[in-house]
């Protein structure tokens, strides 16, 4: 995650997407959450293509997925949920601006993470 934090490298960004819709391939539940978390922090990313790729790439990990009940708690509804979000929100067409409003945390939340809108100073 260190590497495409704050990174403006295109290629590295859309790279690391692949890398972390692998993780979600896992046997182990803790490398899928730090999949999950990396694909929800470039989902909101200010670069389109890269909103894109992630929207795109952890839809199809979930739908993909034998069992996704340790990353989504909520059970089936909220599986429900993150699959209509993926698969109806404009990822590309839409600024970062407003999409980090409501929709980040409600999908943080589906996940069963914390997300803090940042401090502003």
């Amino acid at each position: 995650m260190a590497e495409c934090n704050k990174s403006k490298n295109m290629s590295k960004l859309i790279s690391g997407v692949g890398v972390f819709s692998g993780m979600l391939g896992s046997t182990d539940p803790e490398l899928q959450k730090k999949g999950i978390k990396t694909l929800l922090f470039l989902l909101y990313h200010n670069y389109p293509k890269v909103r894109k790729m992630a929207a795109e790439k952890l839809y199809t990990g979930l739908l993909t997925m034998e069992s996704y009940e340790a990353l989504i708690p909520g059970g089936d509804d909220d599986f429900e949920k993150v699959n209509e979000m993926l698969s109806e929100t404009d990822w590309v067409g839409i600024e970062a601006k407003i999409l980090t409003a409501d929709s980040k945390e409600a999908m943080y939340k589906l996940f069963g993470f914390d997300w803090k809108p940042p401090v502003k100073k």
